[in-house]
């Protein structure tokens, strides 16, 4: 039983790196969209397409196996859950940072660009 229930905090932990990660390339994504004048209407060339499909899901894939790395570490003892809750945080911040995000309203911007 408590195999399943470590099991299930680890699913749910990579899940939020993943989340994280597919924050990261939604917002990389609509700001590649944006700067390239990209509208919904436009067909886009087939190149042009696979690089935003990977600018949205590459950071995702990127995040959620950084975090299962850093799972394994956390049960082999050579990290702690601090270390692992700081490294998490500090990532998310500073890539969050570094894109511009510093609240909840540009998120809202991004969601209204793409629902529009």
């Amino acid at each position: 039983m408590a195999d399943d229930t470590e099991n299930h905090s680890s699913d749910v932990l990579l899940w939020i790196w993943a989340i994280l990660g597919l924050i990261v390339g939604l917002v990389l994504s609509v700001k590649y969209a944006q700067s390239a004048g990209i509208t919904r209407e436009e067909k886009l060339p087939t190149t042009q397409g696979l690089f935003l499909v990977g600018l949205m899901f590459g950071p995702a894939i990127l995040s959620f196996s950084i975090g299962d790395h850093f799972h394994k570490e956390v049960h082999r003892g050579r990290m702690s859950w601090e270390v692992y809750w700081t490294v998490l945080s500090g990532l998310a911040a500073s890539t969050f940072a570094f894109l511009g995000i510093t609240g909840v309203d540009e998120l809202l911007e991004v969601w209204k660009y793409l629902s529009s």
